[in-house]
């Protein structure tokens, strides 16, 4: 069975260099990497080029930003494997990341392999000596680590792109249509490992974080829109909305004073704190993407 490894990026040029590493040294030969350049800015271009002659990579280069789950879909069109390996270009994986994943997939045909994560701030405790999993997903599609075959995929649908924001529930959104299928899941605890390389905070991260906390409100209202009550269950957005009431999140999240505080609290003995305001504005930004949805359904 060949396995083809899809894995979007866009401006990762900082990590993508460790993670290809990985990816592109695996225990088994019959396998291929289809990297999707979402149109980066940064040094990912010059890096994929410089690698361009490893036979086992492909490159897809993207002119208009379009989001991961675009990239995905494009990725699993051109893919040539029968099995599909959903992966991040921020993560690195075990030098039998790939065959644990093929192995799982002959011995049981139709299933969703779900593997677990590792999160580290830190790129040198990726050795995989002392592995276990800090993060578990049980009963959905998580992209970052899972592996479908493709046959399944294209008859799902692929990834719904009309679902409004970037990020944000697509990849769970798609598990639902494939159990509705009739596929399983089945998890990787002690195979499949993988570390997700979680960057420290510091401005440009907290920017990003409220980015996406807002995608991620926008593409829960289209989520629940789409699934009811069983989506509304995993996204919760009524609760977010609640919580964000509760705290009055919009009379001072977005106020620069706030946002001036939890800059200043990431280098300061204050930083305990921060977890506390990060959950609020968390709440704040989830609920304006919902609230945003909802008006221009």
């Amino acid at each position: 069975m060949k396995a083809s490894v899809i894995l979007p990026t866009h401006n990762r040029a900082y990590i993508l260099k460790d993670c290809l590493q990985h990816i592109l040294n695996q225990s088994i030969p019959d396998y291929e990497v289809i990297v999707i350049d979402d149109a980066s800015t940064d040094e990912t271009p010059a890096l994929i080029s410089s690698l361009k002659s490893n036979n086992l990579l492909k490159h897809i280069k993207l002119e208009k930003q379009s989001g991961p789950y675009v990239a995905r879909n494009i990725g699993i069109k051109e893919a040539k494997g029968e099995l599909i390996i959903l992966l991040d270009s921020d993560v690195l994986v075990h030098k039998d990341f790939v065959k644990d994943h093929v192995t799982i997939h002959q011995q049981h045909p139709n299933i969703i392999l779900q593997g677990m994560m590792n999160y580290t701030k830190d790129v040198r405790k990726a050795t995989f000596k002392f592995f276990y999993p800090n993060a578990l997903y049980w009963g959905v599609l998580v992209s970052q680590n899972t592996s479908v075959k493709k046959e399944h995929f294209i008859k799902a649908g692929l990834f719904d792109e009309s679902m409004g924001a970037l990020i944000g529930y697509k990849d769970i959104e798609m598990g639902l249509r494939l159990k509705e299928l009739g596929l399983k899941f089945m998890y990787a605890i002690k195979s499949c490992k993988a570390y997700h390389i979680d960057l420290p905070y510091g401005n440009k991260r907290l920017s990003e974080y409220i980015n996406k906390n807002f995608e991620r409100g926008r593409s829960a209202y289209f989520f629940v829109k789409k699934h009811g009550t069983k989506a509304e269950r995993i996204a919760r957005t009524q609760k977010i909305l609640a919580k964000a009431k509760f705290l009055n999140t919009d009379k001072w999240v977005e106020k620069p004073s706030c946002m001036k505080f939890l800059e200043n609290c990431i280098d300061s003995p204050i930083y305990p704190l921060f977890p506390l305001f990060r959950k609020a504005v968390k709440y704040h930004y989830r609920a304006k993407g919902i609230r945003e949805a909802e008006m221009k359904k």
